[in-house]
């Protein structure tokens, strides 16, 4: 491919529409795009642009009501919550939902993410969530873990026994949370596999990444 080829290649990706989430999840792009290595840069770009406004899940409409309809009548801590669209999204249904992030992105924009978030939907709770637990909260959300740091076994660690982790993010070796973590998970927690289920039947994930559902209960 000459260099004039790549720059306008660049240029119709930089072009292309936002995403933006909570759309039926025929409206996304299918894993077939990883077959399709000349459409590729186009949902690169998006999902750049996509993560810096709501974090790193593609949040479908079905998705979100499988959520809503599993948080009904329970209080929810979203540990880490980035930008709080999803926590915000929840209450927005009724949900009794706190987000927790040690980040404020409306006053900080260096992060050690190497991006900042550009908007904040809903921020409860500006500091350590881990501090918040196990409190009253019945249900737990983790969505997609910084890699390499202890912060998931924390939540785990502080988390009471009957109390539901509903995860999204990578699996062990992927590009989510510790090693330590998924061990802890295997050690301490059972998976719900109908809740699981019910989450990733219309899940859709960007090109190049593995993310999925998973809702657990510790032991």
């Amino acid at each position: 491919m000459t260099h004039t080829a790549i720059l306008a290649k660049l240029e119709v990706a930089e072009q292309a529409e936002p995403l933006l989430p909570g759309l039926p999840a025929a409206s996304y792009f299918s894993a077939d795009l990883l077959n399709q290595p000349e459409q590729f840069d186009v949902p690169y770009h998006q999902r750049k642009r996509y993560n810096q406004e709501f974090g790193f899940c593609l949040f479908t409409a079905e998705c979100i009501c499988s959520l809503a309809a599993l948080c009904k009548g329970k209080k929810v801590l979203e540990a880490g919550s980035d930008s709080g669209w999803l926590a915000d999204q929840l209450a927005q249904q009724g949900i009794a939902s706190t987000a927790a992030d040690w980040t404020d992105y409306q006053q900080s924009r260096d992060t050690k993410r190497g991006y900042s978030m550009r908007s904040v939907y809903r921020l409860d709770h500006h500091g350590d969530a881990v501090a918040l637990l196990p409190g009253n909260f019945d249900v737990v959300l983790l969505v997609w873990l910084n890699l390499g740091t202890p912060f998931g076994e924390q939540v785990a660690h502080a988390m009471r026994s009957g109390q539901v982790m509903i995860l999204e993010g990578e699996e062990k070796g992927g590009n989510t949370a510790t090693e330590e973590f998924f061990d802890v998970l295997s050690a301490d927690f059972e998976r719900l596999d109908a809740e699981t289920l019910s989450l990733n039947e219309h899940h859709r994930t960007f090109p190049g990444l593995h993310d999925r559902w998973q809702v657990l209960r510790k032991k």
